[in-house]
């Protein structure tokens, strides 16, 4: 008897070792698999750069695609998930590499956004601004992501001011977004970013762009930018200064 009891309480102890091994071991495969922290999606990225009008065939076929798993928030709205879905298709504009592919830079696309090939949100115009690459965060800036401009005037003393509290970046041409790229190669550079703004914002662009200096900075995601009190010169808070919304 005292055998079998022995025998009893051994199985029931290696029993419960078990099922705690098991639910440590499956608790690690979900840490790992980023159950318990952000999702993540898959996204296509060229392994090049690519110009409008680009065979996708044969770059398929040259091994030009990969894909990457990104943060769900961090996928460019409408980005191909799968190669077959890059399956006889053409390039509608350039896209750069390293870049999330959508569907609105694919001709004869299904799929396009709404607000044409850059998804333009309704209510809003797209615009171009050239700017060195140092006022663009040494070239951090790129699609999808949200900016508050900043801009100088003299008149006649040096004034800076909230140009627009929250912008998206639609478009970013003129530097090549690499993990390898450095602060100091990319401030050589120049860039052209195209913005989304309304077109009361768009007048105060051009004004800062012709008349003044524009500067960006770059808000982490999921999180607005915010107007700042005009200042005359450095940290000289101004009262009744227009500023942006």
């Amino acid at each position: 008897m005292k055998s079998r009891a022995l025998f009893l309480g051994v199985a029931v102890l290696l029993a419960s070792s078990a099922t705690l091994a098991v639910f440590l071991y499956v608790n690690g495969v979900k840490q790992q698999a980023g159950v318990t922290g952000t999702a993540s999606v898959s996204v296509i990225v060229s392994d090049r750069d690519l110009p409008a009008g680009s065979d996708l065939d044969e770059l398929m076929a040259e091994g030009a695609f990969k894909v990457m798993r990104v943060p769900q928030e961090a996928q460019v709205r409408g980005a191909v998930g799968d190669l077959s879905e890059l399956k006889g298709r053409v390039t509608r504009s350039p896209i750069l590499e390293g870049e999330q592919i959508t569907t609105a830079r694919l001709q004869g696309s299904d799929q396009a956004l709404p607000g044409g090939a850059l998804g333009i949100p309704r209510g809003y115009e797209a615009i171009t601004l050239p700017l060195e690459v140092a006022r663009l965060v040494g070239g951090a800036v790129q699609p999808g992501d949200h900016v508050t401009l900043y801009a100088t005037f003299n008149r006649p003393e040096d004034i800076t001011v909230t140009l627009v509290a929250d912008v998206e970046v639609l478009r970013v041409t003129g530097y090549a977004r690499t993990a390898e790229a450095t602060l100091g190669s990319a401030t050589s550079q120049q860039a052209s970013v195209t913005l989304a703004l309304k077109p009361q914002d768009s007048v105060k662009a051009v004004l800062a762009q012709e008349k003044g200096s524009l500067w960006f900075a770059l808000q982490p995601p999921d999180q607005e930018g915010s107007k700042s009190k005009p200042v005359v010169q450095p940290g000289i808070p101004v009262r009744g200064v227009g500023a942006a919304r």
